[in-house]
């Protein structure tokens, strides 16, 4: 079972600062998931099908080592890439 750890510094996936420019109060703008090719809230929902993703919050961030991990997992048509 893998235990996920909420707070708003830490990847509840692997513990580590996630980097988050809204942590830091900055604009999510300056954030590095704002520069990403997908949207990351699509490839968060697909992945929740995933046992260890079940419980994770809508609003939680992760660090961009898991998000790649991630977006190399998800098969998010490319109609849905985020252009803020």
């Amino acid at each position: 079972m893998t235990l996920l750890i909420s707070t708003a510094q830490t990847c509840p996936l692997c513990q580590q600062a996630n980097d988050c420019a809204m942590v830091q109060g900055l604009d999510i703008s300056a954030c590095w998931c704002a520069k990403q090719p997908l949207h990351m809230p699509s490839v968060i929902a697909q992945n929740k099908t995933i046992n260890f993703l079940a419980g994770f919050p809508d609003n939680q961030c992760i660090c961009q080592s898991c998000m790649l991990k991630l977006m190399q997992q998800s098969d998010i048509d490319p109609v849905e890439i985020y252009m803020p």
